[in-house]
């Protein structure tokens, strides 16, 4: 009896051990230069990858692992998988086979549980030529001439950000908004705007710092929009870095939460380039902070008049997207996601537009100040008419009414053509 019992006992504490690990869903991610592998797992588990030739796959063996997934199918996969092959070549071990279109670099890493998701392995597929990019993506090279503007949309993949009581994710109203302040930009001249994402995948945060950098970025604007547990939390904010310590409670919490995201995106934890701590330890940090102060009170001001702010100070906090940067960078919240009314407006294209408006004009006043900046406002406030656009989406870019573009310009109808040329009588 006292070995039955004691077999009982030894079985009950190995038993968890010995507990099959499964793998609960499959995801995948397409940036233009890589494609990520998410296997959402029950558990830890131990696994190997490698790689194989003629043809050329990586591999990934799974031990003590079964599967409930739906595998992809082969039209996801991106430009660089051909298919995605699951099978048993041992007794206690799942194997994943990825068949390549062509030699391809791999990193692969666990990731511990978080608040929005449990045991992750991620596996990172680039193409061995760097300069090949997804749908021969192309990197836009600004002229010398233009002042450059990186747009940061945050979070992205596996990242959602803050999530609004009717199912709005931060990182699509975010993206949306930004792709509307490039597109603004990039038609005004002497600016050329770039984007640190242009579609749904995670960005780490060192990677974002990297991308101004490579651009030689002249201004930096990370854009989110903010969550609250009051649901009454309302307005926008702006943030720029701190070389100190958060204005309020409310810039420390959410400093923390924006500097977790490579914990949720998916980032290796400990790698750190050099260049990077170099440029940190390097920064002309009084310049930089005042620089960023001034443009971020042009941003309030002009985010103040499409709707209400949050707080009428520039806040700060010590963000790890603005910290590398030598050059004027702010954070802005566009609203709270978490209120049922902001939520409801950020969900549309034409609050999109008011706040890339908004942003917009906050770009041009700060850069008719800077003798530097070579961004000239036309005199003449003319404007011409482009596809798609209409009398309300110009008054929400431009700060005025349609009542006072059709004044100005004499307009009887509301209809606009391409090519058309308006006064734009406030800007």
């Amino acid at each position: 009896m006292k070995q039955l019992l004691l077999g009982l006992l030894l079985f009950q504490l190995t038993a968890p051990v010995l507990a099959g690990v499964d793998v609960l869903s499959i995801r995948i991610w397409h940036s233009p230069l890589s494609t990520r592998l998410v296997f959402d797992l029950s558990g830890p588990v131990v696994y190997s990858v490698f790689t194989l030739t003629d043809p050329q796959r990586i591999v990934i063996d799974l031990k003590n692992t079964e599967s409930s997934a739906v595998s992809p199918g082969d039209q996801t996969l991106g430009p660089w998988l051909l298919a995605l092959r699951s099978g048993n070549p041992n007794n206690g071990v799942l194997r994943y086979v990825l068949d390549l279109k062509g030699q391809v670099h791999h990193d692969s890493f666990l990731l511990p549980p978080g608040v929005v998701y449990g045991h992750r392995l991620v596996v990172d597929v680039k193409p061995a030529d760097r300069s090949l990019r997804a749908n021969n993506d192309p990197v836009d090279s600004p002229t010398k001439k233009d002042y450059v503007v990186v747009i940061d949309p945050g979070h992205g993949g596996d990242d959602p950000g803050a999530l609004g009581r009717r199912g709005t994710h931060e990182k699509k109203v975010v993206l949306a908004i930004a792709k509307r302040l490039q597109s603004i930009l990039n038609h005004w001249p002497g600016v050329a705007a770039q984007l640190t994402r242009k579609g749904d995948y995670y960005v780490s945060l060192r990677n974002r710092i990297r991308i101004a950098a490579e651009h030689q970025a002249d201004l930096f604007i990370s854009v989110h929009a903010d969550s609250a547990r009051r649901r009454s939390a309302r307005g926008a904010s702006v943030y720029i870095l701190s070389s100190k310590g958060a204005s309020s409670e409310i810039g420390r919490e959410l400093a923390k939460r924006e500097n977790a995201s490579d914990l949720i995106g998916g980032v290796k934890l400990g790698k750190q380039e050099h260049s990077v701590r170099e440029t940190m330890l390097d920064m002309e940090v009084d310049w930089k902070i005042k620089e960023s102060k001034a443009f971020a009170r042009n941003l309030l001001d002009e985010l103040g008049k499409v709707g209400f702010l949050h707080t009428k100070q520039v806040q700060q906090a010590g963000f790890v997207v603005l910290k590398a940067i030598e050059i004027p960078a702010v954070l802005v919240e566009v609203g709270f996601i978490s209120n049922k009314k902001e939520e409801r407006a950020l969900q549309t294209a034409l609050h999109h537009e008011r706040i890339a408006g908004s942003m917009f004009r906050a770009i041009v006043r700060y850069c008719t100040e800077k003798s530097q900046c070579r961004v000239n406002q036309d005199p003449k406030g003319i404007h011409v008419v482009r596809k798609a656009e209409s009398l309300s989406l110009l008054a929400a870019r431009f700060g005025t009414t349609i009542s006072a573009i059709k004044r100005a310009n004499k307009l009887k109808i509301d209809t606009l053509l391409i090519g058309q040329k308006l006064v734009i009588p406030e800007l």
